[in-house]
């Protein structure tokens, strides 16, 4: 392994919104509105005011521990241990302790059964389900680690039918905190909170997702219908928000 240099590993270590230069290139994770991304759901928002099985998941360490047992305390402070990692243009949490511990052909799984385990999951899959990660990574991600629905085949028929991700850098997103909503062993309901593209008042997307415990990892459950707009909250409010990066 080539060690990184102390400049390389501050890189990793920082939210990405404090990086220089970062800001320009920041993308939005999101997402599908039927035939584009969520920041055309904010531009909107200004001017009104691989089929395959999937592969043999590797248990969690918590996975033989019994249910009643297992940890449900959510976390209410940004995880500690945390390295930033590009996907396209988006830069995304890998934990060593909550996971991803498999990233491989656009896809990262492996997450800890834990919350801190369902919130990487929903930075992760959530990210590399959007159009702005590429083909190679949102077709295997949704076919694959999303939970069988009608509403999964309606996303995936519309990513088909937009494929490439035509947005500039500086027009996206980047996560910048999240909102446990609820959380048990069987099922996490978390706001994932993205900051807008702005060049005055800080503008949020709270992204509502739904991660259900299936076949030894987390699972994200598809949006009503396939469209990401209908979870979508826009606000300027981050009372109740772990700001990821936070001191």
């Amino acid at each position: 392994m080539v060690p990184r240099s102390s400049a390389t590993q501050d890189f990793a270590d920082r939210p990405p919104w404090t990086r220089p230069g970062f800001i320009a290139s920041a993308a939005l994770v999101l997402v599908v509105v039927i035939a584009g991304v969520v920041v055309a759901i904010a531009s909107r928002d200004d001017d009104r005011s691989t089929t395959g099985t999937p592969p043999p998941a590797t248990l969690a360490p918590s996975e033989a521990t019994p249910p009643q047992d297992l940890p449900t305390a959510v976390p209410t402070t940004a995880p500690a241990g945390v390295r930033w990692e590009l996907v396209g243009q988006t830069a995304v949490p890998v934990s060593a302790t909550a996971g991803p511990t498999r990233i491989s052909g656009g896809t990262a799984a492996g997450y800890a059964h834990t919350p801190e385990g369902a919130l990487m999951a929903a930075a992760q899959l959530m990210v590399r389900s959007a159009p702005s990660a590429g083909r190679d990574s949102w077709e295997p991600t949704v076919q694959r680690q999303f939970v069988s629905s009608s509403d999964r085949e309606q996303l995936l028929a519309a990513l088909g039918d937009n494929p490439d991700d035509s947005s500039e850098p500086g027009e996206l997103s980047q996560i910048a905190g999240y909102q446990y909503q609820s959380y048990t062993p069987d099922t996490a309901v978390i706001g994932l909170v993205l900051r807008a593209p702005s060049g005055g008042t800080a503008r949020y997307h709270v992204l509502t997702l739904t991660l259900l415990w299936r076949d030894g990892d987390w699972r994200m459950q598809a949006p009503p219908g396939g469209a990401w707009i209908s979870l979508n909250r826009v606000t300027n409010d981050l009372t109740g928000v772990v700001e990821w990066g936070a001191r």
